[in-house]
């Protein structure tokens, strides 16, 4: 067993207190004690004469033991019994005594101290999972749970302002401690004498008994606690400032029936949690702000499928439900002076506002190129070289078809995205374009292939983020895709069975752009 620092040093210095009449040393042994011997042993002493026979014939068997004396460490995980079986004097009883009193106060600091720093270990704890967060609701719920334990308040509630989309602000809250409908017929908490200094961000409030303050009960209509509220005799509110800007993000507030049940340390902890709450909403807002800024920026590029005689066109695009990956995917409809039709998606490594930017950028270059009606591989070839001047390093997948009704078929070339599903007459599927070359900004070279499409064949395109998560390998997500395509193809209504597959294949928590097309040959309108 590994002694505590400075135990062996204790253990010295009572081995030496073992001397005979004349103060000469004795020999003298160690018996190591477990956690469970030292607390049995000592109980809530430092050190102790045992002259207890039985006990010492347990500790230390087959010995004539004449004196000894048992030392614990600080948290009485380690001790020790330091004994001799030859005849001394009576100074081991005294050393006893003298170690207890001199270490039992320093003892007592020390606990107090390995209390404080759990208290700092649990407070830090609670902050690295606050700020590990970035969706709002959990936040402000973790944060008014972990304050609400912490204080011991007999309940918990954390008001925060938010903004919304017409940047209105509007306040929520949230409650720990009693149910929801305990606080469902008051109104929001007004900024009154009591309130004001949190809601101001003035300071924290810690009353021993809020019903006595000189504050309390002075605004009308309630002039104190509106029937059937919650008694609440100690009180507790902090405030919880923005980091950057200083300003009040919102406020905790404690309370408690009984009286003088928050302490200065109380009050510490909940200041700590509502700085680390602070920090997550600071994050949470930054995150939103630039999600829904790349959101708007990618939906205002996409654009809505035109009219294509003798096709059915099927568009969806969802951003990202989960994280902050939103922004790289596209898909583009674009009817060709020919008479021809395009059919583009793709998709650009990264995420956010700069991805959301590129995919613009990369989009216009594509449908520049097709209007020059350029086949295939040389629209891919010519996006590819712009590219490479817009990501350097990065890249940008991009699957191209055209369809010819003159002939009926359709060409495609394919740079590094997933294969397009191409369901024939019969119903049978095929992937086509799999593999054919690398993606926009890397690859220079894109072969393209030609297949029939006639009437009643189907086209979909899709961006991984239908197919692949976190919690699901692109493989088994390309396969479940194949199975439910089927049943799209008997579907009364498309738009809603696509709907329906896509909540089955991400499970409502989609982590990635989702992009789909699904062109289905009508055959009318003489093609």
């Amino acid at each position: 067993m590994t002694s505590p620092p400075g135990f062996d040093a204790v253990l010295d210095a009572v081995r030496r207190a073992f001397v005979d009449d004349a103060g000469a040393p004795v020999a003298t042994a160690v018996r190591a004690l477990g956690p469970a011997e030292t607390r049995a042993v000592l109980g809530c002493h430092v050190a102790v004469a045992v002259t207890d026979s039985a006990l010492l014939a347990d500790l230390v068997p087959g010995k004539e033991i004449t004196h000894a004396i048992a030392v614990a460490a600080d948290g009485r995980e380690h001790g020790a019994v330091v004994y001799t079986t030859a005849e001394t004097g009576e100074l081991p009883s005294a050393v006893a005594t003298a170690i207890d009193a001199v270490t039992t106060p320093l003892a007592g600091t020390v606990r107090r101290l390995q209390s404080e720093a759990a208290v700092l270990d649990a407070l830090h704890s609670t902050g690295r999972e606050l700020t590990a967060q970035l969706e709002i609701d959990r936040i402000v719920q973790d944060a008014t749970d972990a304050a609400t334990k912490a204080t011991g308040a007999g309940f918990g509630a954390f008001f925060y302002n938010l903004v919304d989309e017409f940047g209105e602000s509007y306040t929520l809250y949230t409650l720990s401690g009693v149910p929801r409908e305990a606080f469902a017929r008051f109104p929001m908490p007004r900024n009154t004498a009591v309130f004001g200094p949190t809601f101001d961000g003035t300071g924290t409030v810690r009353s021993p008994d809020i019903t006595k303050d000189p504050r309390f009960g002075k605004n009308a209509p309630y002039h104190g606690m509106p029937e059937g509220h919650l008694p609440v005799c100690s009180y507790l509110a902090v405030s919880v400032l923005g980091p950057t800007s200083g300003e009040v993000l919102g406020g905790f507030f404690f309370g408690h029936p009984e009286p003088d049940r928050f302490t200065a340390r109380h009050e510490y902890l909940a200041e700590g949690i509502a700085g680390y709450s602070a920090i997550a909403l600071d994050n949470a807002r930054l995150y939103e702000r630039e999600r829904t800024l790349a959101t708007e920026l990618a939906r205002g590029m996409l654009p809505v499928a035109p009219p294509t005689p003798g096709l059915d066109v099927l568009t969806r695009y969802l951003p990202a439900a989960t994280g902050s990956k939103v922004g790289g995917d596209w898909f583009d409809v674009i009817r060709l002076p020919s008479g021809a039709t395009a059919f583009v998606i793709g998709d650009v490594v990264g995420h956010g506002v700069t991805a959301a930017t590129v995919m613009g950028q990369v989009r216009t270059a594509v449908r520049s190129y097709a209007l020059l009606e350029l086949p295939p591989s040389e629209v891919l070839r010519n996006a590819s070289e712009l590219t490479v001047g817009l990501l350097g390093e990065s890249f940008v997948t991009c699957f191209y078809a055209v369809h010819r009704p003159a002939d009926g078929t359709l060409t495609y070339a394919n740079a590094g995205h997933l294969p397009a599903i191409l369901v024939r007459t019969d119903g049978s599927l095929d992937q086509i374009g799999e593999a054919l070359a690398q993606p926009l900004g890397v690859g220079s070279v894109f072969p393209q292939r030609t297949t029939a499409f006639p009437p009643g064949a189907d086209l979909v395109l899709y961006t991984d983020g239908l197919v692949e998560s976190r919690t699901r390998d692109l493989t088994i997500g390309v396969e479940w895709l194949l199975a439910g395509i089927p049943e799209l193809l008997t579907a009364t209504d498309l738009g809603t069975a696509w709907d329906k597959l896509v909540e089955e294949l991400t499970r409502g928590r989609h982590d990635d752009d989702i992009a789909v097309i699904h062109v289905r040959h009508r055959g009318e309108d003489g093609t």
